[in-house]
């Protein structure tokens, strides 16, 4: 290609990944406000020992999604380099083999999730077994589909990722909207969640298909296996930071009191959802700009500005209208809470650009940053474990935990920096 051809190109190839991955960012905020919608609508139609069951169900799945996403990073990750390297052959055979083993690995979630029900109803105080035994039902299709979506990302197919997510949401809502208000209560709830597996499962199976082409044989099964590896060290990090404080809060507090932190925590998490479309859309351009030479860290310093911008807008969002909102959707007991969703915010806000920055240096298969993630999160437990008197107790260890975090990150990046800059200085002095 001449240098006049990739003048031209570069900036319509930079519109058009402008312009999906905007559409994914939008789809992903409609698809969040529709699930935000539903779990408004479970808190106003369910007590807050309901709703604090039902959560559970979504906490639980977003601590199985630590293997749904290190499949849709795996399958994302490779695709985009033998797509790149001109052997999509390649990428089909390595999706095959990604949806067997997700398809087994879901199959073992489920046994475990079903079998243990009458274990984890009892840990977590529920009311009923059955829920866990419901979304057991759904988790196979949910690992499966993972991988059609980072074979979507890989592919920058974001108009097609988006309306995944889109018809995931539509599915959730309108089922579980008919299924509560029937009077079928948290079993309603979970069954929705289950059955917007299948639908996407299937929708992604559609649009995700084998591209063909020449096949090099060159992916080294061997080098999948020890990516995963890295990844999972990521994801890890992510399960216990997103997780650890609506178990803990679910295994201390009164059931009442549960469902009113798990109200907060479903507003302050909203950050890391919009977030995650910026990570979604940074990986796989890292990824290929990378197996082409060319630098990336700008791909990043953008990343994190739009995720603090979206942190700052949700925080002065939820401090001025988020506990009267709450109020007049939920009932008179949420509306004094405006203060612990806009610091629930901020501290996501916080692991959000962590957990950016460590996703960028996995593009380049670099782990440090994850295993400084992973340290925060443990660190964030352990506070949780020793500082849990009450709602504001849980915010402020979070606070201190992720502050940590990008505290370290920081410390690693100036370090990094000078280490390159003296090895630079001595390979050039004659």
């Amino acid at each position: 290609m001449t240098e006049e051809r990739r003048a031209d190109t570069a900036p319509a190839g930079a519109r058009r990944l402008v312009a999906g991955g905007s559409m994914l960012a939008g789809a992903m905020l409609v698809a969040n406000a529709g699930n935000y919608a539903l779990n408004l609508f479970l808190g106003r139609v369910l007590t807050p020992a309901e709703f604090s069951d039902a959560n559970l169900m979504v906490t639980l799945l977003f601590t199985l999604t630590s293997v749904a996403l290190c499949l849709q990073m795996v399958a994302a990750r490779f695709v985009a380099r033998a797509d790149a390297s001109g052997f999509p052959g390649d990428s089909d055979a390595l999706v095959r083999r990604l949806r067997r083993l997700a398809l087994w690995s879901g199959v073992l979630a489920a046994v475990a999730l079903a079998a243990g029900s009458p274990l984890w109803s009892d840990l977590f105080r529920t009311a009923s077994p059955w829920p866990f035994v419901v979304l057991a039902a759904g988790v196979p299709f949910w690992l499966v589909q993972a991988v059609g979506r980072g074979t979507l990302q890989a592919r920058l197919a974001f108009p097609a990722l988006a309306l995944s997510f889109v018809i995931e949401m539509i599915t959730r809502v309108g089922l579980g909207v008919v299924l509560v208000w029937a009077g079928f209560g948290v079993i309603g709830a979970t069954v929705a969640l289950s059955v917007s597996f299948v639908v996407t499962c299937v929708v992604v199976s559609m649009v995700a298909r084998a591209s063909g082409g020449a096949v090099s044989g060159t992916i080294d099964p061997r080098e999948v296996r020890a990516y995963a590896g890295m990844v999972s060290i990521l994801l890890i990090g992510q399960i216990i930071a997103n997780n650890s404080d609506i178990l803990i809060s679910k295994a201390v507090f009164p059931p009442a009191d549960a469902g009113v932190y798990a109200a907060v925590a479903l507003v302050g998490r909203a950050v890391f959802f919009l977030a995650w479309s910026v990570a979604t859309v940074v990986f796989p351009v890292a990824v290929r700009r990378h197996a082409a030479g060319q630098d990336a860290s700008n791909v990043l310093r953008n990343g994190m500005v739009i995720v603090a911008a979206i942190g700052l807008v949700c925080a002065v969002g939820g401090f001025f209208w988020g506990g009267p909102v709450l109020g007049v959707v939920l009932g008179p007991a949420y509306a004094g809470l405006s203060v612990p969703i806009a610091a629930y915010a901020l501290t996501t806000t916080l692991f959000a650009l962590g957990n950016l920055v460590a996703s960028y240096h996995l593009s380049r298969s670099r782990t440090r940053q994850s295993w400084i993630l992973v340290g925060a999160a443990v660190l964030q437990v352990i506070l949780l474990l020793v500082w849990h008197r009450d709602m504001a107790s849980l915010i402020a260890a979070q606070g201190v935990a992720m502050t940590v975090l990008l505290v370290a990150l920081a410390v690693n990046a100036l370090v990094s920096s000078s280490a390159t800059r003296r090895a630079a200085t001595a390979g050039g002095t004659p």
